[in-house]
């Protein structure tokens, strides 16, 4: 029992030295709130710290686009165990790998991947779920794609409308 614990504690601090885009909404979302809390002039008072982060999850705000409001569903009802640590000083990174620890939907909000015609994508490096995030950033549909070699030849094919947007 104790092993499979260990193992899964392994697993996930592995996922946040080697990938650099883990997190990465979390983290957007995390420092801004942590940038207004530095201009607080009481940096320590929860209160005033989870009234940043209603303000920033308002729908008033206008930085904060689809991905951040998605998370923003998530961080709203826990907002006491992000204020707590912004009062002490802790940065984005260690408040996202604690909400991470009480619920994993946190980390699963990306951003969409990126590419312009001058630095295109490498499919042949991707994974096959970035693959499928490439598509369905896309709007295509994959019908039928059974290994990454499918899945490739789509996003090539279909390369064109990510400039088009």
């Amino acid at each position: 029992m104790f092993s499979i614990f260990f193992l899964l504690f392994v697993a996930v601090q592995g996922q946040w030295n080697t990938d650099p885009k883990h997190c990465e909404v979390c983290v957007k979302v995390i420092a801004d709130i942590h940038a207004s809390v530095k201009q607080l002039h009481n940096k320590k008072s929860l209160p005033h710290i989870e009234s940043l982060i209603d303000a920033y999850c308002s729908k008033t705000n206008k930085k904060a686009g689809p991905r951040e409001r998605k998370l923003c569903y998530y961080i709203q009802p826990v907002k006491r165990m992000i204020s707590t640590p912004l009062s002490f000083g802790a940065d984005a990174k260690a408040v996202c790998k604690k909400l991470e620890r009480a619920s994993a939907e946190v980390c699963t909000v990306k951003y969409p991947i990126q590419a312009t015609e001058k630095t295109p994508l490498l499919y042949e490096k991707m994974r096959v779920r970035h693959l499928k995030q490439v598509l369905r950033d896309r709007g295509v549909a994959c019908r039928g794609c059974v290994d990454k070699r499918q899945y490739i030849q789509k996003c090539k094919e279909t390369e064109h409308l990510q400039y088009e947007m």
